[in-house]
């Protein structure tokens, strides 16, 4: 982790940071649930289904995109993945066969598929093509930070234009802001240390580097947290319809306003990481998400937006302190794709859920059961990341002040 005076940005950091505040910047998101179910009329279990899909596509595509970007570079990787978005996005606002719809998702899945780990091996290269690797937690977080802060703007966009005009204005605008993403990485320097550039990656030594000590713990902290957080973040919606809300304008600005929260808390990932340690803070984000979800599952209207922003606080976290760990254990050539495995990982114990649960009575009658459950697991997975925590047997290089 960076101290408190690092370096100033130079042109490669400061596009990369506005590439991060688009490419996830999906202005549909807010609607969505209203878009499939009550547009498109898809039941709550086919609407997953859809999810379902996206999923099982950035499964499959995730591992092969990050070997071709330590193969071929990581700027042309992330250069296509907002323009393969920009155009399922568009597509995907007017199709009203189901199927359609779900080809379009899996495209939408390799999009993102093309992003996820190529984007932190680019920025963890480039700190390091530039002697400063102690920067990583500092720099991960301001990208994250973009990140949600890019979100929020465009959530906020994304319902008024879906209140104006539609729920399909709201997939045009996301794909004009792909467009733009597009643009940024065009820009981005192809920086890997000089020592790396010429090392083809390794399936040995990648599968070795996943059994290297603490690896099993950061994959499995991972995976649970981001569980947790994308199964409450499905619940968003039919949780406001709950309790009344269907404007989708409020959509919207709850959204957004939770993803402002999420990138004002990522300001606190430093300070919060340089007191605790690794071992506690990975134990306050379950222990933060087992509280939201236990609140949640009482059903109190007037208390869900502080239950919300617990959730996005513990969101937080997830990618500064899963990506930067991670990249401190594993070796440099085979970066993107090992970073890939941790994000394949994670959606594909999402997706597997997906297919499992039966979503029509979980998304609506039983709410208040399915937040009772998320509670629980998230309080059993707080023991096991705390428990299982490995012994150092050397601190992380971003520790504070390194």
């Amino acid at each position: 982790m960076a101290g408190p005076h690092a370096a100033p940005p130079d042109r490669g950091l400061r596009d990369f940071r506005a590439y991060s505040g688009l490419t996830f910047a999906f202005a549909w998101v807010p609607v969505m649930y209203t878009h499939f179910t009550r547009t498109r009329g898809f039941s709550p279990d086919a609407y997953a289904s859809l999810w379902a899909t996206y999923y099982l596509a950035m499964v499959v595509f995730e591992l092969p995109w990050g070997w071709l970007a330590d193969r071929v570079g990581r700027r042309p990787v992330l250069l296509a993945g907002p323009l393969l978005l920009g155009a399922a996005f568009f597509l995907l606002g007017r199709s009203e066969d189901p199927l359609a719809c779900h080809v379009l998702m899996a495209l939408v899945g390799t999009g993102h598929a093309l992003i996820s780990g190529a984007d932190s091996a680019w920025l963890y290269d480039h700190l390091a093509a530039g002697g400063r690797r102690a920067d990583a937690l500092h720099e991960e977080t301001v990208a994250h930070r973009w990140r949600l802060l890019g979100v929020s703007a465009v959530d906020a966009a994304g319902g008024l234009v879906a209140h104006a005009w539609g729920t399909t204005a709201a997939f045009d605008l996301a794909a004009l802001v792909m467009l733009a993403a597009g643009v940024l990485a065009a820009r981005l320097p192809e920086s890997r240390p000089a020592a790396e550039v010429h090392v083809r990656p390794q399936l040995a030594r990648a599968a070795a580097a996943l059994r290297a000590p603490g690896v099993p713990w950061v994959l499995g902290w991972y995976v649970a947290v981001f569980v947790l957080l994308r199964v409450g973040f499905q619940l968003y919606q039919p949780t406001l319809l709950a309790a009344g809300a269907d404007d989708l304008r409020l959509h919207g600005l709850v959204l957004a306003g939770l993803n402002l929260a999420a990138g004002l808390s990522a300001l606190l990932v430093l300070r919060v990481f340089g007191a605790l340690g690794e071992r506690r803070t990975a134990g306050l984000v379950l222990l933060l998400l087992a509280l939201a979800f236990l609140g949640l599952a009482a059903g109190r209207s007037p208390v869900l937006a502080t239950l919300f922003v617990l959730q996005q606080v513990a969101f937080a976290f997830l990618q500064p302190i899963g990506r930067t760990a991670l990249n401190q254990r594993i070796p440099g050539p085979e970066r993107a794709a090992l970073l890939s495995v941790q994000s394949l990982l994670a959606r594909l114990a999402f997706g597997a859920l997906l297919f499992a649960v039966p979503w029509d009575a979980a998304f609506t009658t039983d709410l208040p059961r399915t937040y009772l459950l998320l509670g629980g697991a998230a309080l059993l997975c707080a023991a096991l990341a705390i428990a299982g925590h490995p012994a150092r047997k050397r601190a992380l290089e971003t520790a504070p002040g390194g």
